[in-house]
């Protein structure tokens, strides 16, 4: 413990607290180990991981070969439809194409070129009508090589399907048959082509017949569209589009009406990027709406290159069925969820055996640590109450041995503690009695002023460890005194300069003398500082201020307090009023305020009394101390005792002589504020001093008091 610094008092204490809360020097600091949990925890947690990670790598194992099964089979699937909707197109496309070939024919029948041509002439919207069908086909018309038409069925004023008509007509008198592109018709809710056949009259000569005109039809691909719709559900999205990547026919009418481009899409890139030679699948992603969604596609061609049909060599359309991976892998997320549920029921199965069973393990090991750290703390009144029959329960048994046999180790430690305590106390004290023994008026003056510091110490709140050491600071404080000769000890008047210069180095011949002891290292400073004043001007280095330990403050107030108030070779006792005023003089020169008026109040309080008996500051050890010379024309009074709990006004009775009440105490002439509450109490300030004039030392010897 270091020495006390004169700041004030309730800094001071909380300075004190601080210090005894760090680990003496030397020791090594105690080190805390991270506990990461009971064993209870670890058993529950060792049973989930043997219970459920078994089942969750088999769970993980299924759906990831079930993942790979269902996209298999969906690719599988999708392949399949797509090859049927292909086919399925190819063949109503070329029935089609046949059956507007069938209609030119009629138109051919006989040699003559004129009569085919006066027959194509002659033909009527009603005798056309007899080729409309609603699903299949939308119109027909009949042109002649000079461009004149009769037209039968819907006529549109749709310039795409106008300008397809205008290119039939010239393919035709070319002799090529033709397919326009697909036109989707909103008025007509439907998806259209224009198909043409050219109408040849035949005359005997040599070379391909001419070309008298042509027949074009607005062929519906209503049979496709609904073969897509049933190929289509929520979980697959079916459509075909053409070589631009423009759509056909989708399975939902609101995407192709609303003119939906998917050409972008990574699937119809594939397609176009295949040419129409073969079929393929793509995963991929397709933005919409702000949502990025992840799809499975699969894509076949339309087209077919070895077809007898010449358009359908050429077709660069194609059907593609995709569906959402979310959709396609619904059955393997029905596995997650039954696997999660399983392994919740087996994770809760797995806690309550585990809190069942492990609970007979985990209860007597929580005793065992529960009384370990008791026994850490000091405990030893307490063991275990461990009835398991395994080995734990003997390692309770041998733990309650081991208890018992530290109880009984430590109590004879205490013992040995305490009698070292006491024999090195009592030497102290012994020691301390030696020295006021050199001299007959000053017997009992160290156990007074060790009486005095310490009630100036519990006063002012001081820790029961700092009011110790404050205590025996003060009993040893003139140890130095033994190196100081008699005749100078015992000197009836007042000292020479040349006695009083030896007198000043009896404080460091006793921090000499007692340095070597390591138990009174931290007391060392209230010996050797005890006649240093706040001004500069005491022994035995001059300090000044806070330069002077506090607990040499304190011992300086008790020591010069007890100087004043019992006879001494070069003065007679002297009044408490004039004590009280002498000393109040001298705040801020010889003493701090704060330990003056504690003072007075443990004299207000009864606490302290002139020349009071003190009967053993401590206990002394077995031997007897050698014994103390009474000082002539002093009373003795009883030492009051001393409580921790908050002082008490009223003062303790005396035995001999009775109790007289003490004199009225004059009021401090610095007002400042005291560190306790009731240091001086409010009847101060209206006290009288009363002050005999001739007693006492003169100001100037107030620095040779010995």
């Amino acid at each position: 413990m270091t020495p006390l610094s004169p700041s004030s008092p309730s800094s001071n204490v909380k300075r004190v607290r601080a210090e005894a809360a760090k680990p003496a020097a030397g020791a090594a600091p105690r080190k805390r180990t991270k506990r990461s949990g009971k064993i209870l925890y670890s058993l529950i947690g060792l049973m989930l991981l043997t219970g459920l990670l078994p089942l969750l790598l088999t769970s993980v194992w299924l759906v990831r070969r079930n993942r790979e099964a269902l996209e298999a089979s969906e690719r599988l699937l999708q392949l399949d439809q797509t090859r049927s909707i292909a086919q399925q197109a190819r063949l109503y496309l070329q029935s089609m194409h046949n059956q507007l070939e069938a209609i030119a024919k009629t138109f051919e029948i006989g040699s003559d070129p004129q009569a085919v041509r006066s027959r194509i002439l002659s033909v009527t919207p009603e005798a056309l009508l007899d080729f409309i069908e609603e699903d299949r086909v939308r119109a027909i018309t009949v042109f002649d090589r000079d461009g004149r038409f009769v037209t039968a069925g819907y006529t549109l004023d749709d310039p795409a399907i106008e300008a397809s008509l205008r290119e039939s007509l010239v393919q035709g008198l070319q002799a090529r048959p033709w397919t326009s592109p697909a036109h989707v018709s909103e008025p007509l809710l439907d998806t259209v082509v224009i198909m043409s056949a050219p109408v040849r009259g035949f005359y005997g000569g040599e070379g391909a017949p001419p070309v008298e005109g042509v027949v074009a039809a607005m062929v519906s691909l209503k049979p496709i569209e609904e073969m897509v719709k049933q190929k289509g559900n929520e979980r697959r999205s079916v459509y075909v589009v053409d070589d631009h990547g423009k759509l056909v026919t989708h399975s939902d009418p609101e995407t192709l009406y609303e003119g939906v481009d998917l050409s972008t899409t990574a699937i119809v890139k594939a397609f176009q990027d295949s040419r129409g030679q073969a079929s393929g699948s793509v995963n991929f992603e397709l933005v919409h709406g702000g949502d990025t969604k992840k799809l499975l596609g699969t894509y076949t061609p339309i087209g077919d290159l070895g077809s007898p049909v010449p358009f359908l060599k050429t077709l660069g359309w194609g059907a593609i069925v995709q569906a959402e991976e979310e959709a396609v892998f619904f059955s393997a997320r029905e596995i997650v969820k039954d696997s999660v549920l399983i392994a919740v029921l087996a994770a809760v199965l797995s806690v309550v055996l585990a809190v069942v069973f492990a609970g007979r393990l985990s209860q007597p090991i929580g005793k065992l640590a529960e009384s370990a750290r008791r026994l850490a703390s000091g405990d030893f009144s307490q063991t275990i109450d461990v009835t398991s029959g395994n080995e734990i329960g003997e390692f309770a048994e041998t733990f309650n041995f081991m208890i018992s046999e530290i109880r009984r180790f430590i109590e004879r430690l205490r013992k040995a503690a305490e009698e070292n305590k006491q024999m090195f106390m009592g030497a102290v004290t012994s020691l301390a009695a030696a020295i006021d023994a050199k001299d007959p008026y000053t017997a009992g003056h160290s156990e007074r002023v060790a009486h005095y510091s310490a009630t100036i110490a519990k006063i002012l709140r001081f820790p029961d460890e700092e009011v110790e050491n404050i205590r025996i600071a003060a009993l040893m404080h003139d140890v130095g005194k033994i190196g100081i000769q008699d005749s100078i000890l015992g000197k009836a008047g007042p000292l020479t300069d040349e006695e009083f210069a030896v007198m000043k180095t009896h404080p460091a011949k006793g921090a000499a003398i007692m340095e070597h002891v390591p138990q009174l290292k931290s007391m060392i400073p209230g010996m050797k500082y005890h006649h240093e004043n706040v001004d500069g001007s005491g022994y035995p280095e001059g300090l000044k201020g806070d330069q002077i330990p506090l607990i040499a403050k304190i011992v300086s107030v008790a020591d010069t307090f007890d100087a004043m108030t019992t006879n001494r070779p070069y003065q007679k006792a002297m009044e408490i009023t004039y004590v009280f005023t002498r000393m109040r003089s001298f705040i801020g020169k010889k003493f701090e305020k704060q330990f003056v008026e504690a003072l007075i109040t443990g004299y207000e309080e009864g606490l302290i009394r002139p020349n009071m008996k003190v009967e053993s500051v401590l206990k002394p050890a077995p031997s007897a101390a050698p014994p103390i010379a009474q000082a002539p024309e002093t009373r003795e009074l009883p030492a009051p005792s001393i409580s921790k709990e908050p002082l008490r006004a009223a003062a303790p009775a005396f035995q001999t002589p009775p109790p007289v009440a003490p004199p009225p105490i004059p009021p401090s002439p610095v007002v400042a504020s005291a560190p306790r509450a009731a240091v001086v109490s409010s009847a101060a300030s209206s006290m009288r001093v009363e002050e005999t004039h001739g007693m006492g030392p003169p100001p100037a010897l107030m620095d040779r008091i010995r």
